[in-house]
């Protein structure tokens, strides 16, 4: 199976060696011609995906959820609950092209 070297912990839809990943696991990709046409149509349109707005008050209100979610677990503290809602929250920002906001920044 392939692997992309570059995005190890998400599959980015602009990169082609990520959706011949995705394609592998969903065992889309086939030996046939026709077959490995329609890999390409279905990776082709699955890269037009448009993404809701996110705006920095849906990031905030975002983090306050994962923050409660992570604390409910009781295995890790309320600075590393704090790190990883902010970690998913600028991987949202880094999907969308969006820069991050000051206050995801510091960590």
């Amino acid at each position: 199976m392939s692997a992309c070297n570059v995005h190890k912990n998400f599959f980015d839809d602009n990169c082609p060696d990520c959706k011949l990943e995705y394609a592998e696991l969903k065992g889309l990709t086939q030996s046939n011609s026709q077959d490995n046409e329609k890999s390409k149509i279905i990776a082709h349109e699955s890269s037009k995906k448009t993404y809701k707005e996110f705006s920095e008050e849906r990031a905030k209100k975002l983090y306050e959820e994962l923050l409660v979610q992570y604390m409910r677990t009781k295995s890790i503290n309320e600075v590393e609950a704090a790190r990883r809602a902010r970690q998913i929250i600028r991987k949202q920002c880094a999907i969308r092209g969006i820069e991050v906001w000051n206050w995801l920044k510091s960590e």
